[in-house]
């Protein structure tokens, strides 16, 4: 600042006097109103001014031309307004969050930023004014613009902004040396820095999906897939979401959905769980929207990656219910073999681990499945669907110990025991009881299913009526 430059004010009688502008103190003074405290000392300022330049000289010749905030954070600070300075400064970070965030990709911000309804309200650059600070240094460490640690000192800085910086209303000092370490930070990280290599990568990828004449072969689903499993979980989650959102829109072409339904698998098993949930709760929404267009586009993407257990609970409830209805329909029905099928295979893709097995359809699935697994005695295929076979089997693999237990009192139920009067069925329940872990079976339990698979050959229907077996189920 120069220290000779002098202003004219006009004093209470009326006359103009020259005060140097270098005491701002006193021309505050002069004009009446309060000087105490409103600027940095005589000393401050001097750091600022020597230590203030090598900063500002690391930043790149493009970058100082566009940096307006940061020409009135100097302007600011060489006053000693340092709590306008720090506003100014912010105000720098967010303008080049903004430039980052659309060099990246808009929609990949979005999809990470906003959720529910509010998304179809974002779209442009303009847009980006409307999200809260804090959302965006989230989302840019969501989406691996900045880091964990960087995001962690941004937050620090925003919180010195907003309660001693010049943006609210504060009787907070700010000092040179703590203002100028925000300035390092920010020049250095966010200001003149450029978007991770992992950044770079998704906008691209997501940029040439949108090519409506790109073909994706297996070499290069391959390639993707390797990328991928290299980064942070976070950039698979992110993208993720972005490819149901571009899946799921009413004017995507179908060639973009082929390719997307390509790599949707690979990004869905690289992605976190929290993801995986939140595409389950984007499908609640549009049936509640009634949008049954982007319902069933929605459904066919979680289809394709075999996500159906990443569905609402409510969801779950409904459609494995409504599939154990068709199941056992259609296990009564004729040519049932092969119809069986993919029923039971729709099923299982609900169930993919003990925990997806739901109390609201615990019962009826145990029944459902021991019925069409024990099957209906006839001579081909010893009475029993070939096809699915397998998926029953997987399903009795997951129960626990609680389930085993509801399985062995359906056993004894009239339309269940009465089958082992056939061969086939008898055959079928003892293979059955073999695919049950006894080791992880209560000792009541297990001492059931041994009398039954030592003893049914003998007693059949009759089983249930023996002294031993009561006995052993009176307390299950």
């Amino acid at each position: 600042m120069d220290e000779t430059r002098t202003d004219l004010i006009e004093s209470k009688s009326g006359t103009q006097t020259l005060v140097p502008f270098k005491n701002f103190e006193s021309y505050l003074q002069e004009l009446g109103l309060p000087h105490e405290g409103i600027i940095a000392s005589d000393r401050e300022r001097n750091l600022m001014s020597i230590n203030l330049p090598q900063t500002i000289q690391d930043l790149s010749q493009q970058t100082k031309r566009d940096a307006v905030y940061l020409s009135k954070f100097v302007a600011s600070s060489a006053i000693g307004l340092y709590d306008a300075a720090l506003n100014y400064l912010w105000n720098e970070v967010v303008v080049s969050l903004r430039t980052k965030v659309n060099v990246y990709g808009l929609d990949l911000f979005f999809d990470a930023a906003v959720g529910g309804d509010l998304r179809e309200t974002y779209s442009t650059f303009d847009d980006l004014s409307s999200i809260k600070d804090n959302t965006l240094i989230d989302t840019c460490r969501k989406l691996e613009l900045i880091s964990d640690l960087l995001h962690e000192k941004l937050k620090h800085i925003l919180y010195m902004r907003n309660n001693i910086g010049a943006s609210h209303p504060n009787m907070e000092s700010i000092k040179t040396f703590e203002l100028l370490g925000w300035l390092e930070t920010c020049v250095k990280d966010i200001i003149d820095d450029r978007p991770s290599e992992a950044a770079l990568f998704v906008q691209q990828l997501v940029k040439n999906l949108k090519n409506d004449e790109l073909v994706i072969d297996q070499p290069r689903i391959e390639q993707i897939k390797e990328n991928l499993q290299k980064q942070n979980t976070r950039i698979s989650g992110n993208l993720l979401i972005t490819l149901f959102g571009i899946f799921t829109k009413k004017n995507t072409s179908p060639n973009v959905r082929v390719n997307i339904l390509k790599l949707a698998p690979i990004v869905w098993e690289t992605s976190p769980e929290n993801k995986k949930y939140e595409i389950g709760f984007k499908l609640d929404q549009f049936a509640l929207n009634l949008d049954d267009e982007t319902l069933a586009l929605g459904n066919s993407f979680l289809e394709k990656c075999n996500g159906s257990n990443y569905k609402s609970e409510g969801t779950r409830n409904r459609e494995v219910n409504a599939l154990l209805d068709r199941l056992i329909d259609t296990h009564n029905s004729r040519d049932n073999f092969h119809h069986e099928v993919p029923i039971a295979k729709q099923i299982k893709k609900y169930i993919i681990e003990e925990s997806d097995i739901l109390p609201n359809f615990e019962d009826k699935l145990i029944k459902t499945i021991l019925v069409c697994r024990i099957g209906n005695g006839t001579w081909y295929c010893e009475g029993v669907s070939p096809g699915a076979k397998q998926y029953y089997d997987e399903i009795i693999k997951l129960f626990n110990s609680k389930q085993i237990n509801t399985l062995v009192k359906f056993l004894k139920q009239p339309e269940i025991r009465n089958q082992f009067s056939i061969h086939n069925c008898l055959q079928q329940t003892k293979v059955i009881l073999e695919l049950i872990n006894l080791d992880l079976q209560e000792a009541r339990t297990r001492e059931a299913i041994e009398f039954i698979l030592d003893n049914i050959d003998n007693y059949k229907t009759k089983i249930f009526t023996t002294k031993e077996l009561k006995e052993c189920l009176k307390f299950l």
